[in-house]
């Protein structure tokens, strides 16, 4: 079992540092605003909402999302996050479901089952699903359904404004199997977005397209519209469309009451405002790289991706971010000047921002709960995977398997009929006959020969990209990789152009000090000499080209081209001028 489920009450009352690592840390003050400002946006529109439980997959969050009931419906994706919210409906605080996939066969039966405790809604964005619906023998009952669009994701949806969602619609309503209750788009893609500018425009894409599809039925039709997600969720206030009367507009979001650094790269959330974080414990330090090694990798940070550099970010130190990630290695890195032993010591407890706490999340099972003094306050139990245990469900007629038609052959060999019960492969091999001890016992290992001389085949080369043996003398090579000869390579072609960049520079500079040696061997006679003639020539010049250039004139051929070339001229003579008066200066300074 995992070791916080067994021990998360003790840390109760404890500082966040004392926490077992890696561990999830969700500030309460952070999470509390977050949820409340989007409630209030919401509220001041008029609005519906529909929280989509997805980040923080337990009760307690559930809870702020619906607003403790004000809010009464959630979409989630998974069997175990409706099992796991069903508390709240005994609460009186949950009314209904919206299952936030398309709807697949595998997946009926138990949204049947679960549709006994409350209303189960579904999605569809094609006919096959119609068809599966009509054909099947679970449920008696017609289902209301979404039909999803796709506004831009390229995800999930029917393409909006396409002829297909044209089709879909008109098969919907000929369906007594279905009652279309609305449209739903999912705005994915504004999590590219970095301005709040392009979220806004990307909400009125999500608005205006469901309202074309909603006219794709009669207007005295009530229908929910139901659009959003996080970034979009962030600017819903700026919405100023005006609702037919026979539409209700209401917004779905998932990670508002998280953040993550995706969200601030949409630079409409700051940083201070993630109320997640991964807490993780310095491992080691490299200062020969000016790196450290944290016990945070890939399964507690995900590999997700931001418009920050890296895989996360550490909290109160933003000059140091996750490099490098492995399976359960992250690599702390900076390229702002910073030492790392400077700032890292073993044993150092660290805080982590990751780029996407949906997923992150997912990889715990205990969230810690912290005050505005970082004390651990509460624990929540999230609830975890993709199939609750109950899935392994008995269906007592073989009529009801009809389904089973509809699920591609690898699918439908996973399951056997036999007489009235749904079996497994694994039930048909548990019901055989008992094997004894010799045939149940697993085959021994071969013998293994021992050998004096130390193998080299276990000495792997770990920069490249697949296994490989090394030969004999590998530990007393000086270079032992292609990584390691690439930089070499690399660190001495900028020592070899730095090189040449020195050369220029000293040949430069001695041709400026030799001309200042040969000025400065000029008697002041000589000197004063030489700084009149420079001035006579320069006033010289300017005349001789002003007369030139008035006789041009009166003659009206004074143009643009001539201007520029006694322009460059007396330019030029300038220049020298000043050249030679530099070097003069310097000359006499230098030998009084």
């Amino acid at each position: 079992m995992d070791y916080s489920l067994e021990n998360h009450k003790s840390y109760i009352g404890k500082h966040v540092s004392e926490l077992p690592t890696p561990s999830l840390v969700v500030n309460l003050p952070v999470l509390t605003k977050n949820v409340e400002t989007l409630h209030r946006d919401v509220e001041k529109l008029g609005i519906g909402f529909r929280p989509h439980v997805k980040t923080l997959k337990s009760l307690e969050v559930t809870r702020f999302m619906m607003a403790n009931g004000k809010y009464r419906g959630i979409i989630a994706s998974t069997i175990p996050e409706i099992q796991g919210a069903l508390p709240l409906v005994k609460e009186g605080m949950l009314e209904e479901y919206l299952y936030g996939l398309p709807v697949y066969p595998g997946v009926l039966p138990r949204l049947v089952e679960l549709r006994k405790s409350l209303r189960i809604m579904l999605m569809v964005d094609n006919e096959q699903q119609v068809t599966f619906l009509e054909q099947s023998t679970l449920s008696k009952q017609p289902w209301d359904v979404f039909i999803k669009l796709d506004v831009g994701s390229h995800r999930a949806g029917v393409e909006a404004n396409s002829a297909a969602l044209t089709r879909l619609v008109e098969r919907a309503e000929a369906s007594s199997a279905i009652s279309i209750y609305g449209f739903y788009c999912h705005a994915g893609h504004s999590y590219g977005g970095r301005s709040r500018d392009e979220a806004e425009k990307t909400l009125n894409v999500e608005v205006s397209s469901v309202l074309a599809a909603a006219k794709l039925l009669p207007p005295d039709r009530q229908l929910v519209i139901s659009v959003g997600s996080t970034p979009t969720a962030h600017v819903v206030k700026s919405l100023k469309a005006s609702m037919p009367e026979n539409i209700r507009l209401e917004l779905h979001a998932g990670n508002f009451p998280c953040n993550d650094l995706q969200q601030v790269s949409t630079c409409l959330v700051k940083e201070t405002q993630q109320s997640v974080s991964i807490a993780a414990e310095v491992c080691s330090v490299y200062p020969e790289r000016n790196e450290a090694l944290v016990n945070a990798g890939v399964i507690a940070l995900s590999r997700e991706a931001s418009a920050f550099s890296g895989f996360g970010r550490v909290v109160g130190s933003p000059a140091w971010g996750v490099v490098r990630l492995s399976q359960e290695h992250g690599i702390l890195g900076t390229s702002e000047g910073r030492k790392v032993d400077e700032d890292f010591k073993v044993g150092h407890k660290v805080r982590l921002w990751c780029n996407h706490s949906c997923i992150a999340a997912a990889a715990f099972y205990v969230y810690y709960v912290i005050d505005e003094e970082d004390i651990v306050r509460e624990t929540w139990i999230p609830w975890k995977g993709c199939i609750s245990k109950e899935l392994a469900f008995l269906i007592r007629s073989p009529r009801s398997c009809s389904w089973l038609q509809f699920l591609p052959n690898q699918a439908k060999s996973c399951f056997l009929v036999e007489g009235e019960r749904l079996m497994s492969y694994a039930d048909v091999a548990a019901s055989g006959p008992k094997q004894s001890p010799e045939e149940a016992a697993a085959p021994q290992p071969p013998q293994v020969i021992t050998d004096e001389s130390a193998s080299t085949a276990s000495l792997v080369d770990v920069d490249m990209p697949s296994v490989h043996t090394v030969p004999n003398d590998f530990l007393e090579q000086e270079v032992k990789t292609e990584t390691q000869a690439a930089r070499l390579e690399r660190e001495e072609e900028a020592r070899e152009e730095k090189r040449k960049r020195d050369e220029a520079a000293a040949k430069a500079k001695r041709a400026d000090n030799w001309l200042i040696q040969q000025f400065s061997r000029l008697s002041d006679g000589s000197a004063t000499g030489l700084v009149i003639a420079n001035f006579a020539t320069v006033v010289g010049l300017g005349a001789y080209l002003g007369y030139k250039g008035w006789g041009l004139y009166e003659k009206g051929k004074l143009d643009w081209k001539a201007v520029g070339i006694g322009a460059g001229i007396l330019a030029g003579v300038t220049a020298a001028e000043g050249a030679v008066g530099r070097y003069l200066y310097k000359g006499k300074k230098g030998g009084s």
